[in-house]
């Protein structure tokens, strides 16, 4: 296990603590369950070895079985209910860790930041709720059936012991390839998905420009890609699932073969010639598959344990990033920003998207970035946000470097996205985030848009990246965050695309309050703009354009 991999397991077993009190709850229901099952074995071994042997029928000892059976279902219900609030818990305190990093890093857009959560949440989640607890249960209640079994015929036990053992050899075995394979797969969902979402929303476009048939063919190479990765995953699951059900069928069958040999007295031993307890055969007969049940389980959820690992990996360097060092400088107040013979071209791409841009930004007022859709409009304004670096030409900060402008302006600007990020939580957490709210506390008033349709108000909860908000009230709240966690600079990229007139008529005074008392910058081709700006830069493919 190499270090990196130790780091993520070392990280994902401190979040345990978090739901210490729903894991004990848990594991005390499940060894109640197991200890059920035990004498419900008891029990029904010895109502069948009566009717066999002697042909007598008990129907109390049939009932205490019964009893027996279905309490044992009882308490291993209470048990997986524990786990998966367990499981709950821990990915929810994650998560509300990671919303504010998201918000604040300007690294990751909405779309990007959505699907991360998601996947986070799918990965995590499974590994909390089903992987632990499985394999918790599998060292309680194998152990507690290894003493049962010792305690009534040493060789059983001796099998099941021997079993126990090699089963999570080799688990660990075909382990070592499984979190590679989901690391992959993890970052393969992760680059299409965007890819996929990117070419719906402009699949208008694409049929426009007699693009589709090259872009079908494009996404459909991709699909591939991340099929063929899927498939990988699935292997391995299969393969382990394989080679478990080989160990429990040959340890059952040895088992049996054991005590039918016992049953016609030629088997060596003290009972050697008198036959074997019919009863007790039966009783440990009975509980062996029992024995594997939880193994079963541990198994086939052994996967998730790869999967959170992958997933680990890529949260843990957002959720440990650490500025502090930087704290003190990172705290200047904006008095210049200015652009100066700035050229961009992404990684591995020959075209500029940005091409010698100058320009000098006020500390304060309204700035707007004009142009088509391609001119660059929303790259100038992640270099702006500091989630971009510039290698040629400067973007300086009160006369500072690039790499410290960067720094600068990573922390101390706010984004708003044409597709905002909405938190899975209440609409309070969404807008307030951690901060502790009363009745007298103030807000924006064009909230009461949103609160006056919801039921629940604040307390309303969204999800799926808040399908339960249209649009408009998804630019809403994004541009109350902006109000009521200030910060030097606010970016806001396309805040009036494809909203309603009545929503555009509430989100324009707002953003002109917002540049009484801070710089923004405004990324857009509307014209409702032009009259209100302080300063205007306009793009065309990647060209500052004369005014």
């Amino acid at each position: 296990m190499n270090s990196n991999q130790e780091n993520a397991s070392r990280w994902l077993g401190q979040k345990l603590a978090e739901a210490k009190g729903e894991y004990i709850l848990a594991s005390v229901f499940t060894i109640i369950s197991a200890g059920c099952f035990v004498f419900f074995c008891w029990y029904l071994s010895g109502f069948a070895a009566s009717w066999l042997n002697d042909g007598l029928i008990l129907p109390n000892v049939l009932l205490y079985a019964l009893a027996f059976l279905t309490a044992r279902y009882i308490f291993a219900h209470f048990a997986s209910q524990f786990n998966y609030n367990a499981g709950n818990i821990i990915v929810s305190k994650i998560k509300k860790k990671l919303y504010p990093i998201l918000l604040n890093s300007n690294e990751f857009d909405s779309i990007s930041s959505t699907l991360l959560v998601t996947r986070v949440s799918d990965d995590l989640k499974p590994f909390y709720a089903f992987f632990i607890p499985y394999a918790v249960a599998s060292v309680l209640v194998s152990g507690m059936l290894l003493v049962v079994c010792f305690w009534v015929e040493k060789w059983v036990a001796l099998v099941l012991l021997v079993s126990f053992l090699v089963i999570p050899m080799q688990m660990i075995v075909i382990g070592v390839g499984a979190e590679a394979l989901h690391k992959k797969h993890i970052n393969l969902f992760l680059k299409y998905s965007a890819v996929f979402y990117n070419r719906l929303q402009t699949v208008a476009e694409i049929v426009n420009l007699n693009n589709f048939k090259a872009q079908y063919g494009f996404l459909s190479e991709k699909s591939k890609e991340l099929n063929k990765a899927t498939t990988n995953v699935m292997r391995v699951a299969i393969l382990s699932s394989a080679v478990l059900e080989l160990f429990v069928t040959i340890s059952i069958a040895a088992i049996a073969i054991y005590f039918g040999m016992s049953l016609l007295g030629i088997m060596t031993g003290p009972n050697y010639g008198k036959g074997y307890d019919f009863r007790i055969a039966l009783f440990l007969l009975t509980l062996s598959p029992y024995f594997f049940f939880y193994l079963r389980k541990f198994v086939s959820a052994y996967h998730d344990r790869n999967k959170a690992l992958a997933s680990a990996k890529l949260v843990m360097p957002i959720l440990n990033k650490d500025i502090s060092t930087t704290k003190t400088e990172m705290d200047e107040m904006l008095r210049a920003l200015d652009i100066k013979g700035l050229n961009f071209a992404y990684p591995d791409s020959p075209v500029k998207v940005l091409h010698n841009i100058h320009l000098k930004l006020p500390d304060k007022g309204l700035v707007l970035v004009k142009g088509i859709s391609g001119s660059g409009k929303s790259t100038l304004l992640k270099i702006c946000a500091g989630s971009l670096f510039a290698e040629d030409g400067t973007i300086s900060v009160n006369g500072k470097d690039n790499e410290w402008s960067q720094q600068w302006l990573n922390v101390n600007s706010s984004y708003m996205n044409q597709f905002p990020f909405i938190f899975d939580g209440t609409l309070q957490y969404n807008i307030f985030l951690e901060k502790k709210i009363d009745a007298n506390d103030s807000y924006p008033e064009f909230l009461d848009k949103i609160l006056d349709k919801k039921e629940d108000g604040w307390q309303t909860v969204l999800s799926h990246n808040g399908k339960q908000l249209s649009g408009g009230e998804k630019q809403l709240v994004t541009l109350a965050r902006m109000m009521l966690h200030p910060k030097p600079i606010a970016i806001l990229d396309e805040p009036t695309a494809n909203l309603d007139a009545g929503t555009i008529e509430i989100i324009l005074p707002q953003i002109m309050k917002l540049a009484e008392s801070r710089l923004v910058i405004v990324a857009s081709h509307e014209k409702m703009f032009d009259p209100v700006a302080d300063t205007i830069l306009n793009l065309n493919w990647g060209e500052q354009m004369k005014l």
